[in-house]
């Protein structure tokens, strides 16, 4: 394995680099796993109807948002099909009869959304039980993203009680789909937290955009590797795009959330999201610290499907259970 360095890149003669790694996990260094996890993931066989649902799912959530009018809802499917190049489509798809879309979860303000400059990055320790348990018997994720429009999505994927996968959806390319991890090749990565006195299965998650050159940005996927105490790559791709690309549009709405595909939920494990947490490049390229999110910045969402909360630490913190 070889270790990846920092790469620092100059932008209007601002030295450019990635950001720090998130302050509550030992940090020893950053291997470049992307080799590794690129080959499972051509061994794992494509779900079609997965990969529908998903774009589906995405279009219900933006067409139900509770805290948007009835304008800003048609602007967030239009900007999310047209994005998705399914514009012809999107209204039928969204007529489609599928229950829930957010069983609960944190949403960004519309201000905090694109109060970032040149970066924006994100952490949270998914708390995925294996299996899900109870009545799941179709998709349900737990996902979030960074705030950029172009970052990517790194998620915990159920489908029914089979395995969990961590998949990696990246909204800056034409080819989305990435990664596809099953949880039996994440051992180094699965381990145990405790929250309220209780101990979860958590999969600490860590994935950021930010430029690195003119109209040149950078998205990273990082998993930690709790063997070697270090983050591990999965996952980069460099791209064009435009400040505005990053932040107009829908994607880049959702902190984390437990996505939904039927209704009612009963008995299931606790799932969730622990120390939330995000870290912002401002206009000069300078990185701050990082913060748990707050309630000040961000909105719970929940679409009463069967969930119930176990606890609630605003916002950076939930785990549900149904």
């Amino acid at each position: 394995m070889t270790t990846r360095k920092r790469v620092k890149t100059t932008y209007n003669a601002v030295k450019m680099v990635a950001p720090t790694p998130p302050p509550n996990r030992r940090h020893k260094s950053i291997q470049d796993r992307q080799k590794a996890f690129a080959e499972i993931t051509a061994k794992t066989p494509v779900n079609e109807a997965f990969r529908s649902a998903f774009l589906l799912s995405k279009l219900k959530i933006a067409s139900t948002h509770p805290n948007l009018d009835l304008a800003a809802r048609d602007y967030a499917v239009k900007s999310l099909s047209e994005h998705l190049g399914i514009k012809a489509e999107a209204k039928a798809m969204v007529t489609q009869p599928v229950p829930g879309g957010v069983g609960y979860g944190f949403f960004y303000t519309s201000a905090f959304k694109t109060l970032w400059g040149h970066g924006t990055s994100f952490s949270c320790d998914f708390v995925c039980p294996v299996p899900p348990g109870g009545n799941v018997n179709t998709w349900l994720y737990l996902t979030a993203t960074n705030r950029a429009g172009l970052g990517v999505e790194a998620f915990v994927s159920y489908n029914g009680q089979g395995t969990p996968h961590f998949m990696v959806f990246d909204w800056a390319r034409s080819d989305h789909w990435q990664t596809d991890i099953p949880f039996t090749s994440l051992g180094n990565y699965l381990m145990t937290a405790t929250a309220h006195g209780h101990p979860y299965q958590v999969l600490p998650v860590w994935n950021s955009t930010w430029l690195i050159g003119t109209n040149r940005y950078r998205n990273q996927a990082l998993l930690y590797n709790h063997v070697r105490g270090g983050w591990d790559l999965m996952y980069q791709y460099d791209y064009t795009a435009t400040d505005a690309q990053q932040k107009t549009g829908w994607v880049g709405s959702w902190g984390p959330i437990v996505e939904t595909f039927q209704s009612p939920y009963e008995h299931t494990n606790p799932m969730g999201a622990l120390v939330t947490q995000l870290i912002s490049a401002d206009n000069s390229g300078l990185w701050g610290s990082w913060a748990l999110l707050s309630a000040s910045n961000s909105t719970v969402r929940t679409d009463n499907v069967g969930f119930r909360l176990v606890f609630l630490d605003p916002n950076y913190a939930f785990v549900v259970n149904s």
